[in-house]
């Protein structure tokens, strides 16, 4: 039992969902028990979303929803307001649960609490940071063995992969699979034309940087419907719009029922005032139960046909941001395209692109200095060239989930082997469990994840095993 006999448990991956499963294993884990944290980068706790040093590439969910405590939600909100006071300052408004915030201060909360239980509580000894790539998990005869890039060994009781998302596909002169990749933007003059594949959140923050480095050129966001994502309204008073209560859970039996429950509702909400948004979220607790209970027939059709709507409905944008693409898009700077690229040639000083539009229209020429994806993460784990993934595939450890959005996992995160069968101690979290959970790329369904696996590794508490001896 941990805090007796004590465990070491590795967590492969130290961004976001990674730092914060250690956090709440530090919460529960005893004096024997180790938490080996192994991220291959320096800058444990931030992963990809929130390692941005752009100020203006700001949360999409109001602070008041980012606590990395489902009991405390306030927490975050009460950090925020305990920084100096320079470091308010640059914030377009005083901390409070409806404003959003840099995405790198939150990158900084989830480092101060690790650092927090290192140092501050004396932690040290049951956390190990270890920088370096994990490139192989080998069984032992109790547990796992992982293999680190730079050839040390580590034995462990139980694994994690909290890999987050996927690697971006690779860049080729003038093409940048990888939009957070410095090079993307690197030497573009500031006149010249920018395709962007994608019209989402990944877009918007493209924009954001372009229009801060005060770039004048033609900006094209090309994407098979065009959809931008919508915005969250501006609040009256401090308080966080309160999201919609159904009378009876929604089911996820049938696709078309679940579809005309929330229409309706929508109009319902409407009808009142409230607005459809607090029905989208309002969804959100149901959500994970949802995906699951559709059929996999159900959640083909689903993201086949209504994906793209949901996303945009689902995953909002600040107001202030919006405002600045909306402003580029009605001067004509932006300028969104609905289609797909029917030819593009590389020549001196970029690529002349052929687009064809939805509908039948006439084909659209494009030339542009530079073509930047901003289509989203990759999630067929078989097309991934990951040490990690390729040997885990090859093993038989693992295997991609049905509709091929991650690797298949059961809902308490057990990772599912190519026979079938979970592991008992071997688990993944965070978006390559999105074949299982669907909702899981958000804070609020990540710690609450978090929360749930820290409790299913350590089932009970250190201070309860204490009390009891006691």
């Amino acid at each position: 039992m941990a805090g007796q006999e004590g465990k070491t448990i590795a967590i492969v991956g130290g961004g976001f969902s990674g730092s914060l499963l250690a956090f709440h294993l530090l919460n529960r884990c005893g004096p024997q028990d180790r938490i080996l944290l192994i991220e291959r980068n320096r800058r444990f706790g931030l992963g990809l979303a929130y390692s941005t040093g752009n100020s203006n590439h700001l949360l999409n969910v109001r602070a008041g929803n980012m606590s990395a405590f489902s009991e405390r939600p306030s927490h975050f909100v009460e950090w925020l307001r305990g920084l100096q006071a320079e470091e308010l300052a640059q914030l377009a408004e005083p901390p409070g649960p409806t404003g959003f915030v840099p995405r790198g201060l939150f990158g900084r909360y989830i480092q101060h609490l690790l650092g927090d239980r290192i140092w501050r509580e004396g932690r040290s000894r049951q956390l190990d940071l270890v920088t370096d790539e994990a490139v192989a998990l080998h069984r032992r005869d109790r547990g796992w063995e992982v293999e680190l890039a730079m050839g040390r060994r580590l034995a462990v009781d139980e694994a994690v992969l909290a890999i987050g998302n996927f690697p971006p596909a690779g860049s080729t002169p003038g093409y940048h699979g990888d939009p957070w990749d410095a090079n993307a933007l690197a030497g573009l003059a500031p006149d010249r034309a920018v395709l962007t594949l994608g019209t989402g959140l990944t877009m918007i923050d493209t924009v954001i940087s372009l229009l801060d480095r005060g770039h004048r050129g033609p900006i094209y966001a090309l994407s098979r419907r065009g959809l931008l994502p919508r915005v969250h309204l501006r609040t009256q008073g401090g308080a966080l719009p309160a999201p919609w209560v159904f009378e009876e859970a929604p089911r996820g039996t049938s696709l078309v029922k679940l579809l005309r429950l929330v229409r309706a509702t929508c109009r319902e909400a409407e009808a009142q005032g409230r607005g459809w948004r607090v029905v989208i979220d309002g969804l959100r607790p149901h959500t994970q139960r949802l995906w699951q209970e559709l059929s996999l027939r159900e959640r083909a059709r689903f993201l086949r046909h209504l994906r793209p709507w949901w996303d945009v409905h689902r995953h909002r944008t600040a107001p202030q941001i919006m405002e600045r693409i909306l402003e580029a898009r009605d001067s004509g700077q932006l300028r969104l395209l609905t289609g797909r690229i029917a030819s593009k040639d590389r020549r001196p000083g970029g690529f002349a692109v052929t687009v064809a539009p939805r509908g039948g229209l006439p084909p659209l020429s494009l030339v542009v200095d530079r073509i930047i994806d901003c289509s989203g993460p990759r999630t067929d784990c078989t097309k991934i060239d990951q040490p990690l993934l390729r040997q885990l595939l090859r093993e038989g450890r693992i295997r991609p989930d049905p509709l091929r959005l991650g690797i298949e996992v059961e809902p308490d995160g057990a990772v599912v082997g190519r026979n079938g069968r979970a592991a008992t101690d071997l688990f993944a979290i965070g978006p390559i469990t999105k074949g299982t959970f669907w909702e899981i790329v958000a804070v609020p369904d990540i710690r609450v994840t978090c929360e749930q696996l820290a409790a299913r590794l350590i089932p009970v508490p250190a201070a309860q095993v204490t009390a009891r001896a006691s």
